[in-house]
């Protein structure tokens, strides 16, 4: 295909206004996308109600609007009719959600299938497995190319999907460039305004059971049965999993343990900067951006050895075994008092995070995009 062969390729954004991950990696994509010089015409699949804040970005994209939203009938339904009618040459799912009736060309990302393992606690939650399952396997089988965020991933679908590995591509996601260290002043300006006078572990992300936040408290109460530290979990409250707030008064950890809910954009790189270290003991991810997030703060990490974290992290983390508590205390005690770790960690963790970027991987979507219209 000719460069000056320009195609009309479409990135279903409909995940924009919601403050996600997948909110986070459709941004990137379309923001380091309109930096790249191209013949393509991108057309942006958003929801009506999203459009206005889309255009105060500024990119210089077409806007498919739509009133579909993911996981409902309609996008199975409706959506696939909508994309037929915009003339389109390729679409970019960014998430494994399509339509299912859609066969014009069109690319998947898959950003984890061992979610699908991990279906909530409720009845209802359960089955809706079902038909993800099926929309994921159809969305592999019928796209022109897959995308996945690890190796472990890549690994991951070409087994339970029976997918060969030539037709998945890696491409990594990165940390923002808002998250780097902190002066020491800001630290403890940031500290004294929230009132965090001890030592204290940072843990971001969501309350799913994948994330083995229950022996993280575990783990966490033997740490501070011997030293005065705090845990503070940034993020959204889940009421799904009330197992969370019930565990961590169980353990008598109500002082210990601070749930500081959402937090605002401003404020969570500073959360990041101000920590004395970070846990991830998730017993399994996608990717697991949160503590290259911490390291490119200049935090120091200390994470779960199940995959992908070894993959991304590299040597920049001290590792523990995930579902053993009293292995998790150890690390965490020693990524707080080993001032040589402490060190180590940092800067291994600042040159690990500057590996990832989200110019590389809009360049490297845009070749997958070419190599499909190709």
């Amino acid at each position: 295909m000719s460069k000056r062969q320009g195609k009309r390729i479409c990135v279903d954004a409909r995940f924009y206004g919601t403050g996600s991950g997948l909110a986070r990696y459709t941004r990137e994509l379309l923001e380091h996308l309109a930096k790249l010089r191209t013949p393509h015409i991108f057309i942006v699949l958003l929801l009506e109600e999203d459009v206005p804040a889309f255009k105060r970005s500024g990119l210089p994209f077409e806007v498919l609007p739509t009133t579909i939203r993911h996981y409902t009938f309609r996008e199975q339904l409706g959506l696939s009719g909508q994309l037929e009618r915009a003339g389109l040459d390729l679409v970019h799912f960014t998430n494994f959600n399509y339509p299912i009736r859609y066969r014009k060309p069109f690319v998947v990302t898959v950003h984890d299938v061992t979610l699908l393992e991990y279906s909530g606690r409720s009845r209802l939650s359960r089955l809706k497995m079902h038909p993800m399952r099926l929309v994921v396997r159809k969305g592999i089988a019928h796209s022109k190319a897959v995308i996945t965020i690890s190796e472990y991933q890549r690994r991951l679908v070409a087994r339970k999907f029976r997918t060969p590995q030539d037709r998945i591509k890696v491409i990594y996601e990165a940390a923002e460039d808002r998250y780097r260290p902190l002066s020491p002043a800001a630290k403890i300006a940031f500290r004294r305004q929230h009132g965090l006078d001890r030592p204290f572990l940072m843990y971001a992300g969501e309350w799913r059971e994948h994330k083995n936040l229950i022996r993280l408290f575990r783990a966490f109460k033997k740490l501070r049965e011997r030293r005065d530290v705090e845990l503070v979990l940034v993020g959204k409250r889940d009421p799904a999993f009330p197992i969370i707030p019930e565990t961590i008064r169980r353990l008598g950890l109500e002082r210990d343990v601070r749930l500081t809910g959402f937090v605002d954009y401003e404020d969570l790189p500073k959360y990041y900067a101000s920590a004395d270290a970070f846990v991830f003991p998730s017993l399994t991810e996608g990717f697991g951006l949160p503590p290259l997030e911490a390291m490119a703060s200049g935090t120091p990490v200390t994470s779960s050895d199940a995959q992908p974290m070894p993959e991304i992290l590299g040597t920049a983390a001290h590792f523990f075994n995930p579902r053993n508590t009293a292995e998790m205390a150890g690390a965490l005690e020693r990524v707080l008092t080993d001032r040589r770790l402490r060190t180590s960690l940092r800067r291994r963790g600042l040159a690990q995070a500057k590996r990832y970027s989200w110019k590389r991987m809009a360049r490297e979507t845009l070749a997958v995009y070419e190599s499909v219209l190709d």
